[in-house]
């Protein structure tokens, strides 16, 4: 692939986090950047007030503070473990400003199309990055039609408040169709209504984030040096030790196959069926008037269904030749870039299990570097290869993240800091360890990885995870890890 000069003209497309992220890093690079934004305002989903987003009023996030955040621009320190959805877009806001972002955004500006050499409604351009979003389009299940009481999305959930008093069905059990049945349960009656049982974790377990618990680089290359099934089993034991069994909570019991049942999270879901303000079904075979038949026999009547049934994959700006080479399911190499696409990037569009900031910001930092030169080209024969196999349905953080890193060149030496071992390999993967190594490296970043990991408190090392590291590659630092089970300190 050529290299854009300084100057280039590149397009982004969206001022969610994916977008702001690619931008700046783009302007860093030399290249005079627009970012087209439909809203009146940057942040994306963030953006609570506009109609795009499907934020309700108090949301939490579901991530760390630290992992909901780029490598070069930490969260407040004042933030909760888990801020309020209005904080990461004041984060964003500051963010945008900081790195003179926002003067290149085209506010009230919706694409109509992208199309291939590069041009953007007739505009041209060097290059595109496309950072749309992948939460824009709610799928409601089919078969619901005959049901009259009110009927809505989780994109659309209002609040609880909205629902005092009334007989509310949350249908689908992913991480948005617990929290809302765990927040209305605060105020009424809550039936939660699902075809797959997963498992389900606590954000918060003993002040530790579950993004530190259950996503690090060790748990990825374990998960790739087993076989599917030695990995779930050892995946379901942990969070059986952990979160519990469902079951034993008074919801339905999820396959013994961890990786097949899926796992989803919540803080509250589970004590909340054990003390009966959540009951659980099983999948709506009808619905009729008010009334609602369960895939068990059983039957209830309510005044509303909150559906949590996902989304469609949705880029309507891009031209029908783009979508030709791209195929309905958007087949990218590492979900970011095509061999056949000079000069196109692809920014958070995929289904993920774990914190998505820190990587949009590994999607448009390979990409920039990429196309400036600053980092190692693009392995076709390697994107060709990953264009032949089956991408998974959703991808788990540590296990894309530790993909994103190497193809770009930024993942963190850990031999040549054996200060920093035990956390680089067993510790939570905080942002700043993008920034050890590689192009973009900083100079400060072992001080902010330090600085973030002693402000939150870690979970003990797995003493297995441990004994794992000879057959890993990595037995010449069992010296230097420190004790099994027992973190040791940055």
């Amino acid at each position: 692939m050529e290299r854009l000069g300084a100057g280039a003209r590149v397009a982004v497309i969206g001022a969610g986090p994916g977008g702001l992220v690619s931008a700046k890093h783009a302007i860093e690079a030399g290249f005079q950047v627009s970012v087209f934004e439909a809203s009146d305002d940057l942040g994306g989903q963030w953006n609570t007030a506009a109609a795009h987003s499907g934020i309700w009023p108090g949301m939490r996030t579901n991530t760390s503070r630290t992992m909901t955040a780029f490598s070069d621009y930490p969260a407040p320190l004042t933030h909760d473990l888990h801020p309020f959805a209005e904080q990461i877009h004041d984060y964003l806001r500051a963010y945008a400003h900081a790195f003179g972002v926002t003067g290149c955004i085209r506010f009230d500006t919706r694409v109509q199309q992208v199309r291939p050499a590069w041009h953007v409604d007739g505009e041209p351009f060097d290059a595109v990055i496309i950072a749309t979003g992948r939460f824009r389009l709610p799928v409601l299940p089919p078969g619901l039609s005959g049901f009259t009481g009110e009927m809505l999305h989780a994109f659309d959930y209002p609040g609880a408040d909205h629902f005092r008093d009334r007989r509310v069905l949350v249908y689908g059990n992913g991480v948005s169709g617990h929290e809302i049945a765990s927040d209305l349960a605060t105020i009424t009656e809550v039936v939660s209504a699902y075809r797959k049982p997963r498992y389900v974790l606590q954000k918060n377990v003993d002040g530790v984030s579950s993004d530190w618990q259950w996503y690090t680089h060790v748990g990825a290359l374990r998960r790739a040096a087993m076989t599917p099934s030695d990995y779930a089993a050892l995946l379901r034991e942990r969070v059986l030790r952990v979160a519990g069994n469902p079951a034993d909570f008074g919801a339905r019991e999820p396959s013994p196959d961890f990786l097949a049942a899926g796992h989803s999270l919540c803080q509250d879901y589970l004590e909340q069926v054990r003390a009966k303000s959540i009951v659980c079904r099983p999948a709506i075979v009808e619905a009729r008037g008010d009334r609602v038949t369960f895939a068990d026999g059983s039957h209830e009547r309510f005044d509303a269904m909150v559906c949590a049934t996902g989304y469609r994959l949705d880029i309507p700006c891009l031209s029908p030749e783009l979508w030709s080479m791209l195929g309905p399911d958007l087949r990218l190499h590492q979900r970011t870039m095509h061999p056949d696409l000079p000069f196109f990037g692809v920014v958070g569009e995929f289904n993920l299990q774990g914190p998505y900031f820190p990587l949009l910001e590994l999607q448009a930092r390979w990409i920039v570097h990429t196309w400036s030169g600053d980092g190692p080209a693009l392995d076709t024969v390697a994107a060709r290869a990953d264009l032949a196999s089956p991408a998974p349905a959703v991808d788990s953080h540590n296990v894309l993240a530790v993909a994103l890193a190497e193809a770009a060149g930024v993942a963190p030496d850990v031999r040549s800091r054996p200060d920093l071992a035990e956390p680089l390999l067993f510790g939570p993967m905080l942002p700043a360890r993008y920034r050890l190594d590689g192009p973009g490296a900083h100079p400060d970043a072992a001080t902010t990885f330090r600085d973030q990991l002693a402000a939150s408190p870690r979970p003990g090392v797995e003493p297995d995870d441990v004994a794992a590291l000879v057959e890993l590659g990595y037995g010449d630092l069992l010296p230097i890890i420190g004790t099994a089970g027992d973190p040791a300190g940055p």
